[in-house]
């Protein structure tokens, strides 16, 4: 359409104009043939019933040395959206994951029902495989895995790497020191889809931050 029209006409913006009316007839776009393959139906994850029964893994890496650090583990807990982070590197070792977890998680709120990854199931039945031996226990346990892609820990991911370029040095090699600063700020924000802080929803209130009056007492 384009090109006939240029055989007889111009004017500035000729380009533009066609193509918004081209996108606005419908009679073009219902009988356009379409090259891509069919999007397929979306299916939801199954929503938890509570927090911690359900979370998901990830990493952010490589980052800039740190201390002898350049990565990030991240743990989502699904119902909540709260997140933890851990100072790691990128060779980490399955066992060394599961005791992260072990020690910052486990002790806290036990074994999830269900673990998410985009590193595929074997990441997740191999971990909880060295999971199972930090707690020195023959229990079997089982996972469920989806495929789809987590994208609710992806963004999480872009902003701890938004926060974190906001206050990192010049070198960027100080991002370490930030970690908790960053735990604690997200997880003290209200989250779109409940409307509610992540400290609210886990410990049903919000964390105390001080105040400009200090007292002490004398023993």
């Amino acid at each position: 359409m384009l090109e006939l029209l240029k055989r007889t006409y111009w004017w500035p913006g000729l380009k533009e104009d066609v193509k918004k009316y081209v996108q606005g007839y419908l009679k073009c776009q219902q009988n356009k043939v379409q090259h891509q393959q069919k999007v397929g139906k979306l299916h939801p994850l199954e929503i938890p019933k509570g927090p911690w029964q359900k979370i998901s893994i990830d990493m952010i890496g490589p980052l800039p040395n740190s201390n002898g650090i350049d990565a990030i583990l991240v743990i989502v807990d699904q119902f909540t959206k709260m997140i933890r982070l851990k100072a790691i590197t990128m060779n980490i070792s399955l066992e060394g994951i599961a005791k992260i977890y072990r020690d910052e998680i486990w002790k806290l709120h036990g074994v999830p029902r269900m673990i998410l990854s985009d590193q595929g199931p074997q990441f997740v039945l191999k971990f909880m495989e060295e999971f199972t031996k930090v707690l020195r226990t023959k229990i079997k346990l089982s996972t469920a895995y989806h495929p789809q892609t987590d994208r609710q820990t992806k963004r999480m991911n872009q902003e701890i790497g938004i926060f974190l370029r906001h206050y990192v040095n010049y070198q960027q090699d100080d991002w370490m020191e930030w970690l908790a600063t960053v735990e604690f700020s997200y997880n003290d924000k209200k989250h779109v889809a409940t409307g509610r802080t992540l400290f609210e929803l886990n410990f049903g209130r919000y964390p105390w931050k001080g105040d400009l009056m200090i007292q002490t007492e004398i023993l």
